[in-house]
């Protein structure tokens, strides 16, 4: 359709019957723009036709101009779709393309969703609802907005113009008062809880808590500073006592130590004495050992010499022996070579026989390929007759093994046809398990219902009792305010009483005279500000107690239609349950628990056993294709195991032809193939062993002769060496004679044996020298150490060492006791002065949070409409200033369509001054010179109001958003609802914007409306779910 075709004609009819499709026009604008339906009838995704077939794409294709640029929008829904190939269908999703040009040149594309919703939203500067409010006016849509209370029109203003922000800034402001009250509660808490913790001293105790008791901290941390003060002086003497005990523990303590040790000087005496007597008699013993030291020195000096005469000595005996070796193998080597010759001259007949013997193995190799080609022949002859055996057992086994795949087929075929009987149990079982499913979740709610009416009845019994308790506690508070506003009566009344002057009239009865004049008898003064505070209070108790009483009602209440609606539905399920399951009529939810747990197992069970069948047939059927493929490989495999068999049997004669050809070419004499091998393998090893046997004289004859020339001279090397050790025993034992007789001492055997046994003594050397220097240090230490003690115990006499002990012990028992009540007094000081210190910055802090929290409740009671002078939130203080402006802009044309007559106010009655009010709309009448309610307007003024109030609307909306110029509206307005009069009325109204550069089309299927109006825009439908445009425009248009 293209609406410049009216672009002469600004006003013009949309009309068609019901159902064809009028206002589906405007849905397709908003759905290519945002997306979205123009109204709430239908959603985006039911835009897609219902007479679509699955071979039809359906779109919507949306041109519009802005400035200097044209726009083309192609957005299409998720639809499913027949696929381009092959058969069935396919799910696509949702898409739009986005084209701007400029002078007929294609500027830009935009495909992507988001891209083109940013893109439109940037243009347009507006979104789907506003844009339906400034284009479309939906039928009685603002004829009810019109007329109805302030919390409608708050809704709908909320979401023209988005200030749910300030309902949420006056939540927070809430959100944060609650939690700033919260946190004055716990500082109180906390205040109470520094208190309890300060430590008093039995002469503050009393005066302390009764100060706490009635709330005087600042008193109370008087009086902690008071004590605090005596605390200190108290423990500055402490510290001057300790001190003198300390000087005390000191004295004594050098006193214990020195007596200490004084007793340990005489016990080292006593040691080193008796050390020194030890000592004495072991001097006689140290004086040999040194002599046994000056000997082993000695031999120490001629170890070299002794050690090479030895060595000389072993070496003559060794090499003796060697001599003796080589002797005997050389008379040993001098027989073998004599016993090998000999065997050789008895073998002389050997070469003659391996010649012989080998003319025979070469007059049998002429004859041996004969033999050698039977025996391949028979080997043959072997092969073939095992591979004819073998074919023939493979054929048997083939036959085998296809009969039993065919029996295989048939088991697996029977499985299969039994398919439609478990598939039908299988759905059966689904439903039912879905069944017991939808059961079990309403069980489940039911038992959480449940559980939550025991937690409601809990909950209603602590509420009646905290009731009970506030009204108690109101009464006490009412008693108590009318016993301080008598008490404050008689006061007042006795204090007049004294100022009378004698002669002056009473001012409660009159008289002159005052015999008995009123006498205070109040111990305690009661001001008014005391009145006042207990009234208040008895107020705010009995306001408490009364709200809880409405809360417990409320509750109740709630309980009582909650407990019905869970017997209802608890009595349905059962009524439910009962026709598929044995339920008692009375089953409780644990019964119906336990038999629908039951019927589950059981069903259970059965799907189980369903899957288990459906498995099996299944695998049958998997089975059944691989068991008729191998039936198939059998066969053929059958067929040529035949074939092989009959190739072996022919392969066998064959060869049984060829051996008897090659078997008679041997002469009649001739030996078996057994023999003729046997003798050859029997020459052949005569052969070798003679061979070898020759080999090995040769060979011993040699070896025995080279092992005699080897002992020979190992027998000359031995005398040589031997020779040479005896020179070096002559030259050593010379040295060693002349170094004993030195020592008057010969070379004799008792004198080898001494020196022999000195040698091995030799490593106790360092032993002996550690002893002897361990015995002079020891005696010359001991000497010195008994000289110094005679020294220092001379003239000192004999400490009593329990005296001192148990003096030193007292004066640290004492020292004990001072420190730990001084460090007793010193913290509870250091406590009482952390907590005296956190106690005056929760006051200051405090302070501050009262101030901030009463900030925030006046602040809040403001954005809220909770204020004393205020009832009027923010947000519906910003919506009446929308609505303000709707209404100013749109009096301009109420008053243009009503002749001056009627004017749009807003209601400022005192009731309409309340919380969430504001919103009422009045007009003034002109003619009766006063307000009316919008009700009492006739049908045509009514349209006439609400067409002015739509038109207000959607222009304050483009001027708040800053949106573009919408040169257009639809009136789907209901005229079917006018009369004759009201529909001449709206016609005119219309007329009279006509003029305003705006086009304007009426929505309507009125008969009237088609004779009014000439310029017309038909929609007419086909009957088959689609609809067909016509154009009408009026000649003089």
């Amino acid at each position: 359709m293209d609406f410049t075709k009216f672009a002469t004609t600004p006003l013009f009819l949309i009309s068609g019957k019901t159902g064809s499709g009028k206002t589906t026009i405007f849905d397709g604008m908003c759905y290519a723009l945002f997306d979205q339906t123009s109204g709430t009838d239908r959603e985006a995704p039911a835009m897609r036709s219902d007479f679509a077939t699955p071979h039809d794409r359906t779109r919507v294709e949306f041109w519009f101009a802005h400035r200097d640029r044209r726009y083309q929008i192609v957005r299409e829904p998720a639809q499913t779709l027949a696929k381009k190939r092959g058969t069935g269908l396919t799910d696509v999703t949702a898409s739009v393309t986005l084209t701007v040009w400029h002078d007929e040149v294609e500027e830009r594309q935009l495909t992507k969703i988001g891209q083109v919703r940013d893109f439109l939203q940037d243009l347009l500067q507006m979104d789907g609802k506003q844009f339906a409010q400034i284009v479309l006016l939906p039928q009685g849509q603002f004829r009810r907005f019109l007329v109805a209370d302030s919390d409608a029109k708050a809704q709908v203003l909320e979401q023209l113009f988005d200030t749910a922000v300030y309902a949420r800034w006056a939540d927070q402001l809430k959100a944060q008062l609650r939690q700033s009250q919260r946190a004055n509660q716990e500082a109180l808490a906390s205040l109470d809880h520094v208190q309890n913790e300060l430590q008093w001293t039995a002469a503050n105790q009393d005066r302390a808590h009764d100060l706490q008791a009635n709330h005087q901290t600042d008193d109370l941390l008087k009086l902690m500073a008071q004590q605090q003060m005596a605390t200190q002086q108290h423990e500055q003497a402490m510290i001057d006592q300790l001190a003198t005990a300390q000087q005390t523990v000191t004295a004594l303590t050098r006193q214990d130590t020195q007596e200490e040790q004084f007793l340990a000087d005489q016990r080292r005496l006593t040691t080193a004495t008796t050390t020194q007597t030890t000592l004495k008699q072991q001097a006689p013993a140290m004086a040999q050992l040194q002599q046994q030291l000056t000997e082993l020195e000695w031999v120490q000096s001629l170890r070299p010499q002794w050690q090479a005469w030895q060595t000389a000595q072993a070496a003559v005996t060794q090499r003796q022996a060697d001599q003796h070796q080589a002797n005997q193998r050389v008379t040993q080597a001098q027989d073998s070579l004599t016993q090998a010759q000999t065997a050789q001259q008895a073998a002389a007949d050997l070469p003659t026989k391996l010649t012989t013997l080998q003319e025979q193995l070469t007059q049998q190799a002429t004859i041996k390929p004969l033999y050698q080609q039977i025996a391949q022949l028979q080997e043959q002859q072997t092969a073939a007759q095992t591979a004819q055996e073998h074919a023939q057992a493979d054929v048997q086994r083939l036959a085998a093994d296809l009969a039993t795949t065919t029996a295989a087929q048939k088991d697996a075929q029977a499985i299969i046809d039994q398919q439609g009987t478990w598939y039908a149990q299988s759905q059966t079982l689904q439903q039912t398990a879905a069944t017991y499913t939808t059961w079990q979740q309403r069980l489940t709610q039911l038992t959480t219902d449940q559980q939550a009416l025991a937690d409601q009845a809990e909950q209603i019994t602590t509420l009646a009792a905290r009731v009970k308790t506030a009204q108690t506690v109101a009464d006490q508070a009412q008693a108590t305010a009318e016993e301080r506003y008598q008490a404050r009566l008689r006061a007042q009344i006795a204090e007049l009483s004294a100022q009378l002057t004698p002669g002056s009239p009473c001012p409660v009865c009159g008289a002159t005279t005052h015999p008995h004049p009123a006498v205070s008898t109040v111990t305690a003064p009661v001001t008014a500000a005391l009145v006042k505070q207990a009234q208040q209070a008895a107020t705010q108790a009995q306001q408490t107690a009364t709200q809880l009483a409405t809360q417990l009602a409320q509750q109740q209440a709630a309980l009582t239609q909650a407990q019905a609606d869970f017997t209802t539905q608890t009595a349905t399920l059962r009524q439910t349950m009962s026709a598929t399951l044995e339920v008692p009529a009375d089953a409780s939810l644990i019964t119906l628990e336990t038999t629908l747990t039951q019927a589950q197992t059981e069903a259970k069970q059965q799907t189980e056993q369903v899957q288990r069948a459906l498995t099996r047939v299944r695998t049958a059927q998997a089975q059944l294709g691989h068991l008729q493929a191998t039936a198939q490989t059998q066969q053929t495999a059958w067929t040529q195991a035949q074939e092989a068999t009959q190739a072996a049997q022919t392969a066998l004669a064959q060869v049984k032809g060829q051996l008897t050809t090659q078997q008679r070419r041997l002469p009649a004499d001739a030996l078996t193939l057994h023999e003729f091998t046997e003798l050859e393998q029997t020459r052949q090893a005569q052969l070798a062993a003679a061979q070898q046997q020759w080999d090995a004289l040769g060979q011993r004859v040699t070896q025995t002769t080279q092992a005699l020339a080897v002992a020979q001279s190992d027998l000359q090397t031995a005398t040589h060496e031997l020779e040479q050790s005896t020179q070096r025993v002559t030259t050593t034992q010379a040295a060693v004679a002349q170094t004993l007789s030195a020592h008057d001492l010969t070379v004799t055997p008792t004198t080898t044996t001494a020196i022999t046994r000195q040698l091995d003594q030799l490593t106790q050397l360092p032993t002996y020298r550690q002893r002897l220097q361990a015995f002079r240090t020891e005696q010359a230490q001991n000497a010195v150490t008994i000289a110094e003690l005679h020294q220092r115990l001379a003239n000192q006499p004999q400490p009593d060492r329990e005296q001192t002990q148990a003096a030193l012990s007292a004066a640290q028992a004492l020292v004990a006791q001072r420190q730990a009540d001084r460090y007793a007094a010193h913290q509870q000081w250091q406590r009482n002065a952390e907590l005296s210190q956190r106690l005056q910055q929760q006051l200051a802090a405090q302070a501050t949070a009262l101030q901030q929290t009463q900030a925030l409740d006046e602040l809040s009671g403001v954005l809220n409409g909770d204020g004393p002078n205020s009832k009027l939130g923010l947000e519906r203080y910003v919506l009446q200033t929308y609505l303000r402006q709707i209404l100013l802009v749109g009096n301009h044309r109420l008053q243009q369509l009503t002749n001056g007559r009627y004017q749009f106010v807003i209601d400022d009655t005192p009731a309409a001054s309340k919380k969430y009010s504001g919103l009422e709309i009045n007009v003034y009448d002109d003619h009766v010179g006063e307000q009316r309610s919008v009700h009492t307007l006739s049908g045509g003024e009514s349209f006439i109001a609400a067409l002015a109030l739509a038109l207000a609307l959607g222009e304050v909306i483009q001027r708040t958003t800053g949106s573009v110029d919408v040169e257009a509206l639809f009136i789907d307005e209901g005229f079917g609802s006018l009369d004759e009069d009201a529909l001449m009325t709206a016609l005119e109204s219309l007329e009279t914007i006509e003029g305003q550069h705006r086009m304007i089309g009426i929505i309507s299927h009125v008969s009237e409306l088609r004779a009014q109006v000439p310029n017309q825009l038909q929609v007419v439908a086909q009957g088959n779910g689609e609809s067909h445009l016509t154009y009408q425009i009026h000649e003089n248009g």
